[in-house]
């Protein structure tokens, strides 16, 4: 070997330790230094991030909230992860020509593979091979929204909410810095991280359904980014497929109501809920492309790792997929956005705001075929990649291995009762905006808490305005639910306002959003909530009262520090 050879050959063999060696010091997540044998919980993942971002200056980690301490549970910090190539955290810092993803996980403390993906996910970005997307994306990662059900490993937080049930009255602390994050950074991707049963497509990924959300981000979502994700997913051998709700036939059990007794009715199923109170379609409704993502789980510790894998390579997909058309999709959510605004302005009659939907039938699609796993007698050794005959000897490359469970088989399933489109049932046209009286304080201040822009009168003023006089009401059965029947009456009243009453305009980002919490006859709105007390008697009027045209009213922003 000549001398050259050999000082290419050591050169080489150093390279090659030096790698393996730095390879060696990536940290593990809390999940794989414990082999997937238990939770990771609040201690492991603060440490973790410790690690991680005292290494890799790609990371910064913020503190977003804290959850509230309670009796057998003290309060946690909620960790927002800022990922960027430029090793900035602060909103106004971020380069917004490339386009922001948030990701948000385990707001369900007992889908505990969300938490463990995300880490996973944050330390490949920050340090494995996922690092060269940073080049073309930002990222933000909420890895523990509930560090009190992981503990537990429960669905509710520390106050008893299902914290996907939240995201309109926003009485949890999780929720409060969910939007809190978004609306510092308003990213133009957002996923929400979940599991579902122990089913066959192993990732499922939903996007966002409700009728005041533009239908081009629908389109999008779900014939481009959903369509890349399955080819990903599919190199990988990972089943997937958009996700899907069973439901009672005829009815929406989404909005978190504590209802019984619909069991045994016959069921349908749909795409996930056109609701604003879930992560998907709340901050859907200021034009974002918002996922809601959902892995296959028994729930247990002995499929901990497998089901960690499933999300993690399906929030993997999702990235990259982001990440090979940047452009493109700032295009779109940003014109969207700019659009918005300008409808607001304009209160078009052919513009509505949708306030009540409804699921229907495809003529066109009447039922729908899936994969589903049945229960077998025995044991599944393989499938046979060749046609055999009783009698015929059966050799190993004839079977090609089973990747289900061994006690499952998989069939086509037949749903009938499929409703996959959206219908609107009720619209109302955009007014320019809300006059709200001055003792409903806590109104504002959830309307405040979703970074909306809520102005008070500095001295008394008159206004005309559309007021809702009651002529029939039936209360809801249940918190969370608007009521069964509302009839309300228009008028137009001179409204005499005093120093302290409060202005929305709905020329804002929030403008499909405000009509939809502050109509009485919203499916969505503030008056389904018992704690805002805000449904009428027979010859009241509704509480909030309507602004048709822009007014000059003596307003200061409310809190606008």
């Amino acid at each position: 070997m000549t001398y050259r050879k050999k000082v290419c050959l050591l050169i080489l063999v150093g390279w090659l330790v030096s790698a393996i060696s730095l390879a060696a010091q990536v940290p593990k997540t809390p999940a794989e230094e414990a082999r997937y044998t238990r939770y990771s919980q609040y201690q492991d993942v603060a440490r973790f991030l410790s690690v991680l971002a005292a290494r890799y200056p790609v990371l910064k980690v913020k503190i977003a909230g804290r959850t509230r301490e309670v009796e057998n549970y003290p309060g946690r910090d909620l960790f927002l992860c800022v990922l960027a190539e430029e090793g900035i955290s602060e909103p106004a810092a971020l380069n917004r020509n490339k386009p922001t993803v948030l990701f948000i996980a385990s707001q369900h403390g007992n889908e505990q593979s969300a938490k463990e993906a995300a880490l996973r996910l944050i330390r490949d970005l920050a340090a494995g091979d996922l690092r060269p997307l940073l080049k073309k994306v930002n990222v933000l990662v909420i890895p523990q929204a509930n560090p009190y059900g992981n503990y537990f490993d429960i669905r509710q937080n520390e106050i008893g909410l299902d914290l996907n049930r939240d995201h309109v009255k926003l009485e949890g602390e999780s929720t409060r810095a969910i939007h809190g994050v978004f609306n510092l950074y308003r990213p133009e991707v957002t996923i929400d991280i979940h599991e579902k049963g122990d089913d066959y497509y192993r990732v499922s990924v939903g996007c966002v359904s409700n009728l005041n959300i533009h239908q081009s981000l629908q389109d999008y979502s779900r014939n481009t980014i959903l369509k890349e994700i399955e080819k990903k997913l599919a190199r990988k051998r990972i089943t997937f497929h958009e996700y899907l709700v069973s439901d009672v036939l005829g009815l929406d059990t989404s909005s978190g109501a504590m209802m019984t007794g619909e069991s045994a009715r016959e069921m349908m199923l749909r795409f996930s809920t056109t609701d604003l109170n879930d992560g998907r379609n709340s901050l859907g409704i200021y034009e974002t492309l918002s996922f809601i993502q959902e892995g296959a789980s028994r729930h247990d510790l002995a499929s901990l790792e497998v089901r960690t894998g499933w999300q993690y390579e399906g929030l993997r997909a999702l990235l990259e997929v982001v990440a090979e058309r940047p452009a493109e999709i700032l295009r779109l959510v940003r014109e969207l956005r700019t659009s918005l605004l300008t409808r607001a302005r304009l209160r078009s009659s052919d513009d509505p705001v949708h306030l009540k939907m409804a699921y229907v039938r495809d003529p066109e699609q009447p039922q729908l075929v899936l994969k589903a796993f049945e229960r077998t007698s025995s044991n599944i050794r393989g499938i046979l990649k060749v046609d055999k005959k009783a009698g015929d000897y059966l050799l190993a490359e004839d079977v090609a291995p089973y990747q289900g469970p061994t006690r499952l088989k998989v069939i086509d399933r037949v749903e009938k009762n499929w409703f996959p489109l959206v219908e609107s049932r009720l619209t109302v046209r955009r007014p320019a905006g809300y006059v709200i009286p001055a003792e409903r304080l806590e109104l504002v201040e959830v309307l405040l808490q979703h970074g909306l822009r809520v102005q008070v009168l500095e001295k008394a003023a008159l206004v005309e305005a559309t007021g809702y006089r009651t002529i029939e009401v039936v209360p809801a059965r249940a918190d969370y639910l608007a009521p069964e029947k509302l009839e309300v009456q228009p008028e137009q009243l001179k409204i005499p306002l005093k120093r302290g009453d409060f202005y929305i305009s709905c020329e804002q980002p929030g403008a499909n959003l405000i009509p939809c919490l502050l109509e009485p006859q919203s499916d969505y709105g503030l008056i389904r909530y018992f704690r805002f007390n805000l449904v009428p008697a027979v010859g009241d009027y509704y509480a909030i009262y309507r602004v048709e045209a822009p007014v000059t009213l003596p307003l200061v922003d409310y809190k606008g520090w």
